[in-house]
C-alpha cells in the first residue's frame, strides 16, 4: 500500500464533498455521531489557525475517495458552512477575535474571515495501491480505543501547575514510589493525579467538594501555580509516607489511588512520626484488607492480627467501620462525600489506637449509642464539627 501525502484546502475538501467525489460515509465508518459542541470546538480550532490531524483516504478504482480516518472532522467542517450551527466564541482559552464572532454561521462571517477558513490547509493522506486488508488494518490501528486519563490530558497543559506536579511525582519516584513498595506505579500518570489533587486541596482549605476534572483543568489552564507554601507541604507529606511506608515489613500492602490520596491527607492533618505512622497505616490496611476477604490467610495468628481482635473487642462496630471505608474507597479519590468519610474514619482509627480519652472519640461513641447505626452516626459527627471544611 502507498501512502501519499499532501496539502489540500478547505475549499476544495468541500467542493469534493458536494459532488460526490469524496465519500464522507463508506460502510467501515461510524456514521455521523460528533455533537455540537465537538464540531465547534473544531471550527474553534481551525479559526485559530491551530494544526489538526491528517484525513486519510482511499483512491477507489473509478479514481474517487472514500474517508478512512477523519470523517467526523468533515463531516463537522461540511456542516458549519452549510450553516448547520454557529461559532461558539466562548471556548477556553478566549480569543477576542472569537468572541466578537460568536454566534455567526458562516454565512454570517465577514468575506476576509470567510476566504481565510476556506483556505485553511489540511493534510490529506491518500492511499493506493492496496491490499483488501490493509486499508482496513490502518483504520483499526489509527482508532484503537484509548482513553486519556484527566491526568494525561491535564499534561498537555504546559504551564506552571503542571511542572510543580511533574517534579512532585518524580520525587515521589525518587522516594521509593512504585507498583512494588505501594501497589501501583506512576503508569497513565497515576501519581501526578494524586498529587495534583492533593495540591488542589490543600491550596484551597477544604477536601468535602468534589474536585472534578474540569476545576483540576481550570487550575492548569490558569498557568497560576500553587503557593511554595503548598508544595513544600506536598513535598514533605510525600516523604513522611513512604518513609512510613518502607518501615512496614509484617503486611504486603497494596494500596489504591484513594487509599494514598486518604493518608496523605491524613498526614497534612496530623502531626504524627514515620513509626507511629507506619505502626497505623499497617494495622488499619492490614484490618480492612482482612474484612474485605473474610478468610483466614495464614496472617491470621500475627501480632497484627492480635491488635485487630483487641480493638473489635473492646470496640464492637470496628468491622462495621472497616466495612463502611472499603464501600467509599471503592468510590475512587474525587467524590467529596466519600473523601470526608473516609478521612473522618482514618482520624478516628488514629485515636481508637494512640489517644483513647480524646473527647471527640468520646462524643462519636455516644452518636453510635443513641443512634444504633454507625453510618448515621459518622454523618451527624461530620456535621457537626463540620469535618472537611478549612482543611
Amino acid at each position: 500500500m502507498k501512502c501519499h501525502t499532501s496539502e489540500i484546502d478547505i475549499e476544495t475538501l468541500f467542493n469534493r464533498i458536494q459532488s460526490d467525489e469524496l465519500n464522507l460515509q463508506p460502510d467501515f465508518q461510524r456514521g455521523e455521531v460528533w455533537s455540537d459542541t465537538k464540531k465547534k470546538k473544531l471550527i474553534d480550532s481551525i479559526l485559530r489557525g491551530w494544526k489538526i490531524p491528517p484525513i486519510h483516504v482511499i483512491q477507489t478504482s473509478d479514481f474517487k475517495e472514500e474517508v478512512l480516518d477523519g470523517q467526523q472532522r468533515l463531516v463537522a467542517i461540511r456542516d458549519y458552512m452549510e450553516n448547520k450551527y454557529p461559532i461558539d466564541g466562548g471556548i477556553v482559552p478566549l480569543s477576542v477575535e472569537l468572541q466578537i464572532l460568536d454566534k455567526l454561521y458562516f454565512s454570517e462571517l465577514p468575506n476576509e474571515i470567510q476566504r481565510r477558513f476556506k483556505r485553511y490547509t489540511i493534510n490529506l493522506v491518500t492511499l493506493t495501491d492496496y491490499l483488501p486488508a490493509e486499508p482496513a488494518e490502518l483504520f483499526f490501528r489509527l482508532n484503537q480505543p484509548t482513553k486519556l486519563t484527566s491526568a494525561e490530558q491535564r499534561n498537555a497543559f504546559i504551564g506552571k501547575p503542571r511542572d510543580q506536579v511533574k517534579a512532585l511525582s518524580k520525587k515521589f519516584e525518587e522516594l521509593g514510589a512504585n507498583k512494588e513498595s505501594i501497589g501501583f506505579s506512576n503508569s497513565r500518570m497515576a501519581y501526578d493525579e494524586i498529587i495534583s489533587k492533593l495540591c488542589y486541596s490543600i491550596e484551597n482549605k477544604n477536601i468535602s467538594r468534589k474536585i472534578t476534572s474540569n476545576l483540576m483543568s481550570d487550575q492548569y489552564r490558569s498557568d497560576i501555580p500553587f503557593s511554595d507554601k503548598t508544595t513544600k507541604t506536598v513535598g514533605e507529606i510525600l516523604t513522611l509516607f513512604l518513609n512510613s511506608v518502607n518501615q512496614i515489613y509484617d503486611f504486603k500492602i497494596m494500596f489504591s489511588k484513594a487509599s494514598v490520596y486518604s493518608w496523605m491527607l491524613f498526614i497534612k492533618k496530623n502531626n504524627i512520626t514515620s513509626e507511629k505512622l507506619a505502626e497505623l497505616i499497617s494495622l488499619f490496611e492490614f484490618s480492612r484488607a482482612f474484612v474485605r476477604s473474610g478468610t483466614e490467610n495464614g496472617i491470621l495468628y500475627s501480632e497484627l492480627s492480635e491488635k485487630y481482635s483487641s480493638l473489635k473487642n473492646e470496640y464492637p462496630f470496628y468491622e462495621v467501620m472497616l466495612n463502611i471505608y472499603n464501600q467509599r474507597a471503592s468510590m475512587g479519590s474525587t467524590d467529596g462525600s466519600s473523601i470526608v468519610i473516609r478521612d473522618f474514619i482514618l482520624n478516628t482509627f488514629n485515636k481508637m489506637l494512640f489517644n483513647k480519652n480524646d473527647n471527640s472519640l468520646k462524643d462519636f461513641i455516644f452518636e453510635i449509642k443513641k443512634r444504633s447505626n454507625l453510618s448515621e452516626a459518622i454523618d451527624e459527627s461530620i456535621r457537626k464539627n463540620e469535618w472537611g471544611e478549612n482543611f
